[in-house]
């Protein structure tokens, strides 16, 4: 008796760690794709697990993830934000421009942002108050920001003060400055979204736009709020790029506008609004990092990696959408 009653309890906790193992899978369907990838390039490529490699890709996906946290706003709105990356290029150079080789930081980073704010306040206004479409909007505010960058830097890297090159080395327990203020960054955005009737309206706007409407939300300031946002922090994740790099680039927001685009899809944020979280785009983020790190270690090159990083994208999304039905 005492042993068929141990043996119940055991099938129990069996059962509910399973459904709580599927509950975390279900949320998180990057998971199943992220865990045996990091194993097999730690096992294949020697290098990809030392502290040094480690830091450098938490680095790299901390300049993107920074510009993702805007992007997920925008898109739990049902909107999209096609100028994020441009964007954060051209704070980037500005900051640098307005910095010069010996001046102040500080002045860099606000220059920056504030580049970034205004270039999301044009775009919530056009989309929220004008009704102009975000994709076709953006992607004129993209070759804008764009043309900015390249014709202040002439299309060569600008050089930054020393002391903001040296930021760009320091490191706690063997991670990167830079990662530290990518987290702080999740936190506030998880907190936002969870805790506040701003984030609440969010999820409600994208979902249905004409319930919000119905309960008397003011769906243009929401909607305009999350542009001006994902500006911003794509002004910040441009000056990251600038401590990181040690120089800013005209071009170092190209390869990144599928990077973010396809961090934030892969995480589970859905394209037609209402559905996603920050965390997740975390983990689609990494992923993405993780692949592009451990590719370049195995020798791989550009155009191989594109196909690579598209259909695990693809899995990634198709996984997410099986779980989601199934649910």
């Amino acid at each position: 008796m005492v042993t068929e009653t141990v043996d119940t309890i055991n099938q129990d906790r069996s059962v509910n760690f399973g459904r709580q193992l599927g509950s975390i899978f279900e949320k998180a369907s990057v998971l199943p794709i992220l865990i045996p990838v990091c194993l097999l390039f730690a096992f294949l490529a020697p290098s990809f697990a030392t502290p040094t490699n480690i830091s450098a890709l938490l680095a790299v996906a901390a300049v993107v993830f920074v510009a993702a946290v805007g992007e997920t706003f925008v898109m739990l709105t049902a909107g999209i934000d096609i100028s994020v990356a441009s964007v954060l290029a051209c704070s980037a150079i500005i900051g640098a421009a307005v910095m010069g080789q010996d001046g102040s930081p500080w002045v860099g980073l606000i220059v920056s942002v504030t580049v970034g704010l205004i270039f999301g306040a044009f775009n919530g206004f056009s989309v929220a108050v004008l009704g102009l479409t975000p994709f076709v909007l953006t992607l004129g505010t993209h070759l804008i920001a764009r043309g900015i960058a390249f014709s202040v830097s002439e299309g060569i890297a600008m050089r930054v003060p020393q002391a903001l090159r040296q930021l760009g080395r320091v490191e706690y327990l063997n991670i990167p400055f830079i990662a530290f203020v990518a987290v702080a960054v999740l936190l506030v955005a998880m907190f936002a979204l969870r805790k506040t009737t701003w984030g609440r309206y969010i999820y409600l706007l994208g979902a249905n736009k004409d319930a919000a409407n119905y309960v008397g939300i003011r769906h243009k300031w929401i909607e305009g709020s999350v542009y001006v946002i994902a500006g911003g922090l794509a002004g910040l994740a441009g000056y990251l790029s600038v401590i990181n790099l040690g120089v800013a680039l005209p071009g170092v927001g190209d390869p990144l506008l599928l990077t973010i685009i396809g961090g934030v899809i892969l995480g589970g944020t859905s394209m037609f609004g209402g559905e996603g979280a920050i965390w997740r785009t975390a983990l689609g983020i990494l992923l993405l990092a993780v692949l592009s790190n451990g590719l370049n270690l195995l020798g791989f090159e550009f155009y191989d990696k594109l196909i690579v990083e598209g259909l695990v994208i693809l899995l990634g999304t198709g996984l997410a959408v099986r779980l989601g039905r199934a649910s």
